[in-house]
């Protein structure tokens, strides 16, 4: 059972009718185990995919051959590979990466504000050096 709640000083309170019936089906002095998620901001990832444009638009000819990078989801797997977003699995004897997911369900909102800091530090030491942090994350902004 998945429900958005609201925290209170006296505790965390349902956030909707249908999360309030839900929550009603629990015994009250039953033990229940609850997950904790900050449910992800979509101006955000927004954001991030601002990002992606961005720094895929001023990637440095160099590293678009070095990288083949040809396309915003091809920046997007750069991003992932440099920052250990992937498993390694096998087919046969060949090794092949198998990139992470950064869908809202697979990263809630602390995740992804970890995974964004990050993509803005790669970018600042490996995709676009030279440029500050402060010029970025301002073409960020208004990039959006």
């Amino acid at each position: 059972m998945d429900i958005l709640c609201r925290v209170t000083a006296v505790g965390l309170v349902p956030m909707y009718d249908s999360d309030f019936d839900e929550k009603k089906r629990l015994k009250e002095g039953e033990t229940v185990m609850c997950t904790i998620r900050k449910p992800r901001n979509y101006e955000f990832h927004k954001k991030f995919f601002a990002l992606v444009r961005l720094t895929f638009d001023n990637l440095p000819e160099l590293l678009v051959r070095m990288l083949n990078v040809r396309s915003e989801e091809d920046m997007l797997d750069a991003y992932k590979l440099e920052l250990g977003l992937y498993t390694l699995v096998w087919h046969g004897r060949r090794p092949v990466f198998k990139l992470g997911s950064i869908s809202f369900a697979a990263m809630d909102e602390t995740e992804f504000q970890k995974f964004y800091n990050r993509c803005v530090d790669i970018t600042l030491t490996t995709f676009l050096r030279g440029t500050s942090r402060q010029d970025l994350l301002e073409e960020v902004e208004n990039f959006k």
